[in-house]
């Protein structure tokens, strides 16, 4: 089968993750779907479709309301509210400024991966080192600057993946990633074109090789580790919505995304019937001949106060003024209840009624939908970290990544810090956990480490 060869289950999900991401960009991607999203009125007798003239001014009038951009906007913000821990060793803390070999820096890296997941659930980070001409000395090696680096794809280009029972564990074998390229043959031209990076195990090791129009472009290339041997794994993983195997997880905002594109056709509905029956019209009954509707009325008929005109002795004119509308208004007010509900419900965790102090602990607990995402992607990130140290030789053991799991404000009054010290005292927490507990609620920087707040106050402090 040709390298194109796409997994079933990503044929299943792959227009739900269209979907979802024209939602999340706003009223231009929707617009320019036309019928995909906003079925033609009159399909049965407009042969001319969406290019008929009622069409384009009915896509025209619609109002898309980006409910669903604005969601996952939201909750990335609620996430990054405060600042990810990031502890990397000496020779790694490049990463915190470029961690993808092009500028991106870890912690954005985090945010954008955290927004594609939440629109497709779905997402891939490959470790990568940049091929060097074979026989390099470790000067000339050392002259290039080459670094490990955490490369991003999205779910549509992961296409086709593989895993095989080793030893008792699921290993991921085979991964097919599409990728553009642009012509190099027209110096100004910008024709992007599609290729194929193949990664594959067997058993030689970790190999990656290149493919265009379905054949193989480049030769199987097995990478290095610092210590010049193979890999006995691909380094990458695959980060979900719920864990981060290969199956594929439901998107997050999927279901606001639907709701979403029904209040679009609502909204069209609404605005074409506010346009056809707003305005009121007149209606006239005379009973003068055309000569005398002529002379009487010379220019026509005109509405408004200082307008006046001969009828006749049996004419009369009246306004007609249709009533409102209110059933489509009210489906788009059950729509927007409906996304409130569906949004809620990925920052809330899976229990039962509480009351407000408890959904406030609720918000920022592990448990929510969003707590998932955030626990996995952390667990990824950590994972690329400690590949990249194989790459470079650097020992990863103390490295730290984690990204904030409180999303609202979890304050700490005095009593709960003096009732930490109660249990301190009596040796039931550390320090460490007081300390972690008071950064949490934001009275120390996410940055700070415990070593360098006791350096600082020496023994001056009972609590630490």
């Amino acid at each position: 089968m040709p390298v194109d060869t796409t997994n079933p289950t990503y044929e299943l999900y792959k227009n739900e993750w269209i979907k979802t991401r024209d939602a999340c960009d706003g009223s231009v991607a929707v617009k320019s779907k036309k019928a995909q999203y906003l079925p033609i009125p009159d399909a049965d007798t407009n042969p001319m479709g969406t290019d008929s003239i009622r069409y384009k001014q009915y896509i025209k009038r619609a109002v898309y309301t980006n409910f669903t951009g604005r969601t996952k906007n939201a909750l990335v913000g609620a996430a990054f509210r405060k600042t990810p821990i990031i502890e990397l060793p000496d020779g790694l803390e490049y990463l915190i400024d470029d961690a993808t070999g092009d500028g991106l820096a870890l912690e954005q890296l985090a945010k954008d991966e955290l927004a594609n997941l939440l629109e497709t659930g779905r997402t891939l980070l490959l470790v990568d080192y940049p091929r060097a001409e074979d026989n390099l000395t470790a000067e000339a090696v050392s002259m290039l600057d080459l670094s490990a680096t955490i490369i991003p794809y999205k779910a549509e280009t992961i296409i086709n993946w593989k895993s095989s029972i080793i030893a008792g564990r699921s290993v991921l074998t085979l991964v097919v990633l599409m990728e553009s390229y642009i012509d190099s043959s027209d110096e100004f031209g910008h024709e992007s074109k599609t290729q194929y990076r193949v990664l594959r195990l067997d058993e030689q090791g970790y190999s990656q090789q290149l493919y265009r129009d379905n054949k193989p472009y480049t030769e199987m290339f097995y990478p290095k580790k610092s210590d010049g041997s193979t890999f006995s794994y691909i380094p990458a993983t695959f980060v979900g919505s719920q864990n981060n195997d290969t199956s594929i997880d439901n998107a997050p905002l999927s279901d606001i995304a639907d709701v979403n594109m029904a209040h679009y056709c609502n909204s069209a509905d609404y605005e074409e019937s506010c346009f056809i029956t707003g305005q009121p019209t007149l209606f006239i009954t005379h009973s003068l001949t055309q000569e005398q509707w002529s002379e009487y009325n010379p220019e026509g008929i005109k509405i408004g106060s200082r307008a006046g005109h001969v009828l006749g002795e049996t004419g009369s004119a009246s306004l007609l003024q249709a009533n409102p509308n209110n059933l489509v208004m009210e489906a788009m007010r059950s729509k927007e209840q409906q996304m409130v509900a569906i949004g809620a419900r990925i920052i809330t965790d899976r229990g039962n009624n509480e009351t407000a102090e408890g959904a406030r602990i609720r918000f920022a607990s592990e448990n929510s939908v969003l707590g998932d995402i955030v626990g996995n992607l952390s667990s990824a990130i950590k994972s690329c970290i400690y590949w990249c140290g194989e790459f470079m030789g650097v020992d990863t053991d103390d490295c730290v990544f984690t990204i904030n799991r409180e999303f609202y404000d979890k304050m700490v009054d005095p009593q709960t810090i003096m009732s930490l010290v109660t249990l301190l005292d009596r040796q039931i927490v550390s320090s460490q956990d007081i300390f972690d507990r008071l950064k949490a609620g934001g009275l120390i920087d996410a940055e700070r480490k415990l070593e360098d707040v006791k350096d600082e106050v020496g023994d001056l402090s009972p609590l630490l």
